[in-house]
């Protein structure tokens, strides 16, 4: 099982880091490893959660009637974002792998989680919006700011996980 683990993990960072890495992982802990796929886990399913949160608010949007379509759109295209937070980190993360194994755990967290929750919450606020919009009881500019205020959330883990892998 362990070894079997081990292959998995070398196999993903072969292409990036060849031998440096796989001698580096080969030296760390095996809870660490575990740790360490863990937090790429979780960061993809950051990325992941910006394609669920995408469906919500865009099926939202496609039920708008034709002529409040123009200001529905960007509130229901926001909630895409939080994937190219976790896709950026992802890099770093991938950069600092053979160096700062445990500062990539966490910064996989702190990015991951953020992004997974605040682009659900984004989606569920977007459709609101967009039906808000389409009962014509809330403007543009509203619905941005409501929209927008979920994204500070996974602006933070963003900047927590830059400043994770920088120290």
């Amino acid at each position: 099982m362990k070894k079997n683990f081990f292959i998995f993990l070398s196999i993903l960072s072969l292409p990036l880091y060849a031998d440096s890495t796989q001698e580096t992982l080969a030296a760390l802990d095996f809870s660490v490893i575990l740790l360490i796929l863990m937090s790429f886990v979780l960061i993809s399913v950051g990325m992941l959660s910006s394609a669920y949160a995408l469906t919500i608010s865009l099926t939202a949007y496609a039920a708008c009637e034709e002529k409040n379509r123009q200001a529905a759109f960007i509130p229901a295209v926001m909630p895409g974002s939080q994937g190219l937070y976790s896709f950026a980190i992802t890099f770093m993360m991938i950069q600092e792998l053979e160096t700062k194994p445990l500062q990539v755990v966490i910064a996989g967290i702190v990015c991951g989680l953020p992004c997974l929750l605040s682009a659900i919450g984004q989606a569920k606020t977007a459709a609101a919006c967009i039906k808000s919009i389409n009962n014509e009881t809330m403007d543009l500019g509203q619905a941005l700011i409501a929209t927008g205020l979920p994204e500070m959330y996974a602006l933070t883990g963003l900047a927590a996980a830059f400043l994770v892998l920088q120290v």
